[in-house]
């Protein structure tokens, strides 16, 4: 009994190690969340000014209107609290200091007010000329969030790639601006589907 016990030991400590082994070699890989967009002919508001948070409207401080550019809003939750990290690049960008135009990101939390900017706002960045706009943030799971893709001056508008990555799922929430035309593919998708099945059964 006792040389029963003293080969099952080392055993044990074996499968131990093996098994920490795995786990410390295999660590949890990022969910990352890519989408596209344009802000052309998008609807206009008066973006805030950078800062975390910011504090104050384009404009307000020296007394001039601001920036009044397009704005696009992507909606979302994560399933997961933790840090996350956000960033945007614009066409022919390879760093903050090209691109196509000067792109602006701003993050709100519970709802977005384009009328109400400093409200429930979380951070805004840009980047010092035409490039990637990036920023990380701690989020909670289950929790709404809008990420705001804007232009630093009135002439910057146009495609953007944004990318959100965390330790999880990034869900995107149907109030985003992005979401009908998604909505809009599914039902032609549908409309073709129903339509195929009506020429099958018309020839039967």
């Amino acid at each position: 009994m006792l040389r029963k016990n003293f080969v099952q030991k080392p055993l044990i400590i074996a499968l131990w190690l093996l098994l920490t082994s795995v786990i410390t070699n295999n660590p949890a890989k990022a969910a990352i969340f890519t989408y596209q967009g344009d802000t052309t002919n998008k609807p206009i508001w008066r973006r805030t000014a950078p800062g975390d948070p910011p504090n104050r409207i384009s404009g307000q401080n020296a007394g001039t209107v601001g920036m009044s550019v397009p704005y696009s809003v992507f909606a979302f939750t994560v399933e997961q609290s933790g840090l996350y990290r956000f960033s945007s690049t614009v066409p022919g960008a390879t760093s903050p200091a090209n691109g196509a135009w000067d792109n602006f990101l701003v993050l709100y939390k519970d709802s977005f007010n384009p009328i109400q900017q400093l409200t429930n706002v979380l951070v805004a960045n840009t980047t010092p000329n035409d490039g990637i706009v990036a920023f990380s943030r701690e989020l909670t799971a289950q929790q709404k969030y809008f990420l705001v893709t804007t232009g630093r001056q009135t002439a910057d508008f146009g495609v953007f790639t944004n990318t959100i990555t965390g330790s999880v799922r990034i869900v995107p929430v149907p109030e985003s601006d992005l979401i009908p035309p998604m909505l809009v593919a599914v039902a032609v998708s549908s409309l073709l589907y129903q339509r195929k099945r009506d020429i099958e059964d018309s020839t039967v």
